[in-house]
């Protein structure tokens, strides 16, 4: 049985995210050791209220266990994560997740590692370089920062919103030219994200859907591809099942979750320039220009 650990940076248990990440994984909680742990557990809500973000400090938004939200300093949450992580990364896990956007100091670790910010970024890396104008959603609109992806610079356009319904029609309405949608907070459900495309008719994806993918990655990664149902079921919703070899669809599927090539190339056994190799046929055989057009075409079929 693997042991899993889902890190929020506030107060766990997150019984209103953990859940549904499991149910994009295609992980079944009888299968897992599954614990939650917070970075913020040993704080009350009225000693953090001590804690004053700085004038020019990054902000994060996020969920105590008495049910109210509250917004503090990166600094403060990082440090405080820094050391979770590091008693967590003794303690045996398999896989160690952190549920959260907006932290950008990466943890040297020895156990395997999502982080949820990092996994973002390398999905936009990956299927949303070139002239694609990005929608961001995020609980707060100080949290936007400039993305570093070439064109994405220029056309990333972003949207405070607080996460309830009458907020994210407004944030949707303000989108309407983007040409794909990114709800960048795992506070942000899968019913939401199927509320913003209803509103503006355009694809939509949620934080959590991209960290579920990098979480199936990591534990179901080494299992042959005839049994990966969700994975397969990526491919086959694009029709590509009968014009693809079995190596292609292994491809195509980690490309669909915003892997980049050198990863897919780790998890797959083989080098980064055959996963190249293979990328370009796939493309060929689909008639797509990019894996964005691809996530794309597979979003607007959800």
């Amino acid at each position: 049985m693997k042991r899993l650990a889902m890190v929020t940076i506030g107060h766990a248990p997150r019984d209103d995210i953990v859940p549904e990440l499991l149910s994009l994984a295609d992980l079944s909680p009888d299968d897992l050791e599954c614990g939650q742990f917070g970075a913020l557990d040993d704080s009350s809500h009225a000693e953090l209220t001590q804690h004053h973000p700085g004038e020019r400090e990054r902000l994060l938004y996020t969920r105590l266990n008495d049910g109210s939200h509250i917004i503090l300093g990166a600094g403060f949450v990082a440090e405080r994560l820094e050391r979770l992580l590091a008693r967590l990364d003794d303690d045996g896990f398999d896989l160690i997740v952190l549920i959260s956007t907006g932290l950008f100091r990466m943890q040297r670790l020895r156990t395997p590692f999502v982080h949820g910010q990092v996994v973002v970024d390398a999905w936009i890396a990956a299927l949303v370089m070139g002239q694609c104008e990005l929608g961001l959603v995020y609980p707060l609109l100080q949290q936007h920062r400039p993305l570093g992806f070439g064109t994405l610079i220029q056309n990333a356009r972003a949207v405070g919103a607080t996460g309830d319904a009458a907020d994210l029609a407004q944030a949707a309405a303000h989108l309407a030219t983007a040409q794909l949608i990114l709800l960048h907070s795992v506070g942000y459900t899968e019913a939401m994200a199927q509320q913003v495309a209803t509103i503006t008719g355009k694809p939509v994806v949620s934080a959590r859907r991209i960290i579920a993918g990098a979480m199936r990655m990591h534990l179901l990664g080494g299992r042959k591809a005839e049994t990966r149902g969700a994975d397969d079921n990526l491919v086959d919703r694009l029709n590509a099942a009968e014009r693809l070899t079995g190596r292609e669809r292994d491809v195509l599927a980690a490309l669909l979750e915003g892997h980049a090539n050198k990863e897919i190339g780790r998890r797959l056994g083989i080098s980064h320039r055959t996963v190249e190799i293979h990328r370009a046929r796939i493309l060929a055989k689909l008639g797509a220009a990019s894996p964005a057009e691809l996530m794309r075409r597979l979003l607007m079929t959800a």
